[in-house]
């Protein structure tokens, strides 16, 4: 655990010294919960229901955290804002020194924007799925007022001056909508990106990629791919406490409450970015290739790879 020190008196608060780690995972996504309070047709995690550790194991599981050099933290879910123990397991991290960000889907936002005011994350991304309350519940089956409910989440979050990112989930369902989604926010200066990439689920349904859109135009993005760091630089926490390379790979994963932290080294020998199909050492694009392994099983499992995913294997059954 962090060691407080004393500091000059011009900086605001105490500094958290650790010692150096013997690992390199500075950037770990945590997924603290499966379940969720939206029902997306598009989610690719097939129907999950894990509440999640209980405290005293998430606390433990910080630790390890802490040991294995975790400096960027991402709580995520399932809707880590509907979590019963999200606000202990928030402060948790953050009194560890580490930059949390927060994913949701901005349906409670509000609710805690006093808490992110004492404890400032280092990034909050709220992905939005329409510009209307129909829309909104035809991409997430949310039967209240979602669309007003994230949009005043957004406001008050830029209001508190909060460091805030959306994440516009395209579809067929919504596709009518985008650009009034990007409208407002380029009005209210939210950083934003436009995400049309639909995936099968876990257990190879491909029914998400039937609600895809076409926008006819480049996406807006964060930033360009840097390349795939899962299970050297990065690591993903499921529900149940067991990490992974990615949150692709469940299969390749360690439990960190039981097992010994020297196992998380297996986890560099996964498939890593690129797919090593039999066809890939001659396909003309292989060095600029940048599909995702991952990501690449997934559509095959589906019996579904596309033109985009692969040029030289192809299944449309």
């Amino acid at each position: 655990m962090g060691v407080k020190s004393s500091t000059a008196a011009s900086w605001p608060t105490n500094l958290t010294m650790r010692s150096i780690s013997d690992f390199d995972f500075r950037r770990v996504s945590w997924e603290v919960t499966e379940r969720c309070n939206f029902r997306c047709g598009h989610c690719y995690l097939d129907k999950r229901v894990h509440p999640g550790l209980g405290f005293e194991e998430r606390l433990q599981l910080l630790d390890k955290l802490e040991r294995i050099g975790c400096l960027w933290l991402q709580l995520t879910g399932g809707e880590v804002l509907a979590d019963p123990l999200f606000e202990e397991t928030y402060k948790a991290a953050w009194e560890r020194g580490m930059l949390v960000s927060i994913s949701t889907n901005g349906l409670l936002l509000s609710k805690w924007i006093e808490l992110f005011r004492k404890y400032p994350p280092r990034r909050i991304t709220v992905s939005l799925y329409g510009a209307s309350e129909a829309t909104y519940r035809a991409m997430t089956g949310a039967t209240t007022k979602a669309c007003r409910t994230v949009i005043d989440g957004l406001i008050a979050a830029r209001k508190a001056d909060l460091r805030l990112r959306v994440s516009i989930i395209a579809a067929k369902a919504n596709a009518h909508e985008i650009a009034a989604m990007e409208k407002l926010l380029r009005e209210k200066r939210i950083e934003f990106h436009t995400y049309s990439k639909m995936i099968p689920t876990l257990k190879g349904n491909r029914e998400p990629l039937g609600l895809a859109a076409d926008l006819g135009r480049p996406p807006v993005s964060f930033r360009p791919d840097t390349g795939c760091a899962g299970g050297r630089l990065a690591l993903y926490v499921h529900a149940s406490g067991r990490a992974s390379p990615c949150k692709l790979l469940p299969f390749v994963s360690v439990d960190l409450l039981s097992e010994e932290l020297s196992s998380l080294k297996r986890l560099s020998w996964h498939p890593g970015s690129k797919p090593t199909m039999p066809n890939c050492a001659s396909c003309p694009a292989s060095e600029r290739c940048t599909t995702c392994a991952p990501i690449f099983a997934l559509h095959k499992q589906a019996r579904t790879v596309s033109g985009r995913i692969c040029r030289q294997h192809t299944l449309n059954n």
